[in-house]
C-alpha cells in the first residue's frame, strides 16, 4: 500500500511539473507564436499589387528608371538578381489603367525568370524571401479576463530561416527598403502579438 501510495505521489508531481497548455509560461506562449509564425511568417517583397507579366511605357520606363522604389525600380532591380527578365516589346496602350485603346506602343515587359519562380508564390502574385521563426520571449503583459476570454500580449524577437542572399543585395535593399530593416532587425527587434487562450491552449490571434 505505501508503494503504491508512493508512486501516486510521485506521478502527481511528474504531472505538476509538466505544466498545462493552459498555463502562463514563456514555453506556451513561445509554443503559440512559433505556430503563428509557422503559418502566417513568410516574407514576401509585396508585389501582390503588380499584374504579371509587368509592362510599361517607353515613356514611363524613362521618367521613373531613376526612381528605385517606383515599379520600373523595382523590377529593374529584381532584373538585376535575376528574379525577372525584362525584354523591349509592343504593348497595350492604356487609359486610367484599363486597357481599352486597342492601340499598341513600344514599351517593357517583365517576366518572372526560372530562378525567379523558385521565389513566386502564384497565389497572391508575390516573390517571396524568407521565413520568420521565433528566437525568443522577451516578455508578455496580462493575461488579461473578461470572464471566461484571457488574452495576453507576448513580446518576442524573431529570426529568419531560409533567407535568399539575393535579399541582401544592395539593389533590393535600395528598391524595397522594408527587406533591409526586416533582415537587420532579426534577432534585435522587439516584435508584438496578442495571444489568447483556447480549450487547447494558447494560441495566436489570427492564426486562422
Amino acid at each position: 500500500m505505501k508503494t503504491h501510495l508512493a508512486l501516486a505521489v510521485a506521478g502527481a508531481i511528474t504531472l505538476t511539473a509538466c505544466g498545462s497548455k493552459t498555463d502562463v509560461s514563456e514555453k506556451n506562449f513561445g509554443a503559440a507564436i512559433k505556430q503563428y509564425l509557422e503559418k502566417k511568417g513568410e516574407l514576401c517583397l509585396g508585389l501582390g499589387d503588380v499584374e504579371w507579366p509587368v509592362e510599361v511605357s517607353e515613356d514611363a520606363w524613362k521618367a521613373k528608371k531613376d526612381n528605385p522604389t517606383s515599379t520600373v525600380g523595382k523590377m529593374e532591380a529584381l532584373a538585376a538578381v535575376d528574379l525577372v527578365s525584362g525584354t523591349d516589346a509592343e504593348i497595350d496602350a492604356v487609359i486610367w489603367g484599363m486597357k481599352q485603346t486597342g492601340r499598341k506602343i513600344m514599351g517593357k515587359r517583365y517576366a518572372v525568370t526560372d530562378k525567379g519562380k523558385k521565389f513566386y508564390r502564384q497565389q497572391g502574385g508575390d516573390i517571396c524571401y524568407g521565413n520568420l521563426a521565433l528566437d525568443k520571449i522577451v516578455k508578455w503583459e496580462g493575461p488579461m479576463k473578461l470572464g471566461d476570454y484571457q488574452e495576453a500580449g507576448v513580446t518576442f524577437l524573431y529570426e529568419i530561416d531560409d533567407l535568399a542572399g539575393w535579399a541582401k543585395k544592395p539593389e533590393i535593399q535600395t528598391a524595397f527598403p522594408k527587406v533591409g530593416e526586416i533582415i537587420e532587425g532579426a534577432e534585435k527587434k522587439e516584435q508584438k502579438h496578442q495571444v489568447k487562450l483556447t480549450s487547447l491552449g494558447w494560441e495566436a490571434i489570427g492564426l486562422d
